[in-house]
């Protein structure tokens, strides 16, 4: 009609015109996407690609039992993408069956090999770091195999061993973790657990008794030698001199148990010499003797302490080696066991008859009381005086013990000066009579 009249549209009916011919422009486009994204959503349709596929597929299932696991990782993934795209397809349909059939499985089976590769190369880097002496890695890699099997006791024998030869040469950072794990594995085979092989590498025991043994020997070791305990430390040392194994022969448990009795002996000796000082010639007769009966008591009982460290230090010197490499150390020992018979006995004559008859003895654990040895009362020579005596001089105390560690078996770290058990004279009270 505009052109019939040859006349121009107005700006408003130009704006109408453009407006209706885009939304059918537009409208036009959208049936065309539709078509296409909708032909594009037909994975079925796509014959080439889903006979590509298929075939890749088929292909890498079929190299499964003798893929790497990530690749056989890979091949279960273009499975489960399989399954998803193509999986309401007719012509897939013998492909998509298989895969509903055994793809969970073999799923199944790919997560354990990935658990089961991930604890071998665990134990691949255990051994390594042990046949390096990488101890630092051993016991990072031995803490993640527990994480995963926490009853792998012949790793955890073994993390219970390394710190007592690395002790042995003067390393104690492993110390703590030695005797976390010994403790444990002590419980453990107590309880009735049965290791393999009872520990690994140069820590394999081989049987339950000597594992047993071992680990009390590591305890005790380190907590006398690097923690400074020796009190805590005798009981594990003295597991260690029971039964058949073969740190039943070890001279180095009775060693440091003869340290633990010296250590007693200096606690005897300094609370002698205070009861000794604390006797007064003012004392009533009732008080003088009370002191002079408890310092006989407490000599008594150094006396059966100063027995038990002759007796563990007899067993050391026994059992040492008589080769050169040994020989101080063995002298040590025998010097040890003459310094305590001389406190005990005021002499020297005897010690090794006393040292031969020890060990046909049963050696007696540490943890159960000592019992004191009296000495018969001196007779006192006739007097026809009756006026007050002279007090006895006190007897100077012996020379302290210093034991120390010398080459030829592993040594124990020397221990503190050991006090002497003085050999005491004690103060009788003076009585004093009226004159005739």
């Amino acid at each position: 009609k505009i052109l019939v009249l040859g006349l121009y549209p107005r700006k408003e009916e130009m704006k109408t015109i453009f407006r209706y011919a885009n939304i059918g422009l537009l409208t036009a486009v959208i049936f065309a996407l539709g078509a296409v994204a909708g032909f594009a959503q037909d994975p079925c349709a796509d014959a080439d690609t889903l006979e590509t596929t298929s075939v890749k597929v088929r292909k890498d299932f079929a190299d499964y039992a003798k893929a790497i696991l990530a690749d056989r990782q890979k091949t279960v993934e273009g499975g489960k993408q399989f399954l998803e795209k193509y999986g309401a397809c007719e012509a897939a349909k013998d492909l998509v069956d298989y895969l509903k059939r055994y793809l969970p499985g073999m799923e199944t089976k790919l997560s354990a090999d990935k658990k089961n590769a991930e604890k071998q190369a665990l134990y691949t880097r255990f051994d390594a770091s042990v046949k390096a002496s990488n101890f630092a890695d051993t016991y990072a890699s031995g803490k993640e195999i527990l994480v995963a099997e926490p009853e792998q006791w012949d790793v955890i024998i073994t993390l219970g061993s390394i710190g007592y030869d690395e002790s042995y040469k003067g390393n104690f950072k492993f110390n703590d973790d030695t005797v976390r794990f010994a403790k444990q594995a002590i419980a453990a085979l107590e309880s009735g657990k049965t290791p393999k092989t009872y520990g690994l590498f140069g820590w394999s025991f081989k049987t339950k008794d000597k594992a047993l043994a071992e680990l009390n020997l590591t305890i005790g070791y380190i907590m006398q030698v690097a923690q400074k305990n020796k009190k805590d430390a005798a009981p594990y040392l003295f597991k260690a001199t029971q039964g058949s194994s073969d740190t039943t022969k070890n001279p180095i448990p009775y060693e440091l148990i003869g340290y633990y009795y010296f250590d007693e002996l200096d606690k005897l000796t300094t609370e002698i010499k205070a009861m000794a000082a604390d006797q007064k010639d003012t004392d009533t007769p009732e008080v003088a003797k009370q002191k002079v009966d408890a310092i006989k008591a407490k000599v008594a009982l150094s006396n059966g302490t100063a027995e038990r460290a002759m007796d563990a230090f007899s067993r050391a010197y026994t059992l040492s080696a008589s080769t050169p490499a040994a020989k101080p150390y063995k002298d040590k020992m025998k010097k040890n066991v003459e310094d305590a018979y001389n406190l005990r006995f005021a002499k020297k004559e005897g010690v090794d008859a006393w040292i031969t008859t020890a060990a046909a003895k049963q050696f007696i654990n540490p943890m159960t009381p000592v019992t004191p040895i009296s000495d018969p009362e001196p007779v006192a020579p006739a007097t026809t005086t009756t006026t007050s005596t002279t007090p006895p001089a006190t007897t100077k105390p012996a020379t302290p013990i210093k034991p120390a560690a010398t080459p030829g078996v592993k040594p124990a770290t020397p221990p503190g000066k050991s006090g002497a058990k003085p050999q005491a004279v004690v103060k009788k009270a003076t009585v004093r009579k009226k004159a005739a």
